[in-house]
């Protein structure tokens, strides 16, 4: 299922992230659907993937509520076939993505000794090979034009571990890694491609206000004050 909204927006209005094209991934539902909200609140034509396609379909009628093209896809993150269509059709509709969330992601908790080798190679192939594979597809145009942003969405479980959870701990902290990897890396090649822009400031997209309650985010009284006087 390909679905692409057109937008109902006021022309004249001018937003902070007008013209910007921003491609997240598990934008149906939870995070990633409030983070494509917000983006698109601040301008953004948006897209988003997921495997539920009834989920999917609604997410995707409501972030198109907020005026902007939508364009949305069912993939599958893990395949690199899925990734590449899903890109592909993305700038077809929409243009070159200037902003890629790395969002979608997986927990599985309980004790390591107590999970098989399927659970460990699901965890790990959704939470950090998935970043690996939509970030290789989308950084080379980036890198080309000598701007664009990547958001990996961690966890805390990268820093505290709270309960046994194996492999969905280590996900995020490694994701850290590769984080900081894929940013120098890109740097430097943007720097060889395009001098000028080697320097250009890094922009801050206001995502912390769309971490709000969702669906799959039951916030506890003293984890959102904590979150606010951060």
């Amino acid at each position: 299922m390909v679905r692409t909204s057109k937008p109902n927006q006021d022309p004249g209005e001018k937003k902070s992230l007008s013209g910007a094209v921003a491609l997240i991934t598990g934008g149906s539902r939870g995070i990633g659907r409030a983070i494509a909200r917000q983006l698109a609140i601040l301008g953004a034509s948006v897209a988003i993937c997921g495997r539920d396609i009834a989920a999917l379909e609604e997410a995707a009628l409501d972030v198109a509520k907020l005026g902007v093209p939508v364009h949305s896809q069912v993939a599958d993150i893990a395949k690199s076939g899925d990734i590449a269509d899903f890109v592909a059709k993305t700038e077809t509709e929409l243009g070159p993505i200037t902003i890629l969330v790395n969002n979608a992601g997986i927990g599985l908790f309980g004790p390591a000794h107590e999970k098989t080798e399927a659970d460990w190679d699901r965890v790990l192939t959704t939470n950090l090979k998935s970043v690996f594979l939509v970030s290789r597809a989308v950084a080379p145009s980036m890198i080309r034009r000598g701007s664009g942003d990547i958001i990996n969405i961690s966890s805390l479980a990268a820093e505290s571990i709270a309960r046994p959870s194996g492999a969905s701990s280590g996900s995020p902290a490694a994701w850290r890694k590769i984080s900081a990897s894929t940013a120098f890396a890109s740097a430097w090649f943007a720097r060889e491609a395009s001098p000028r822009n080697s320097r250009r400031a890094a922009q801050r997209t206001p995502l912390r206000r769309c971490l709000r309650r969702t669906s799959l985010t039951p916030w506890k009284p003293s984890l959102r004050k904590a979150r606010e006087a951060s």
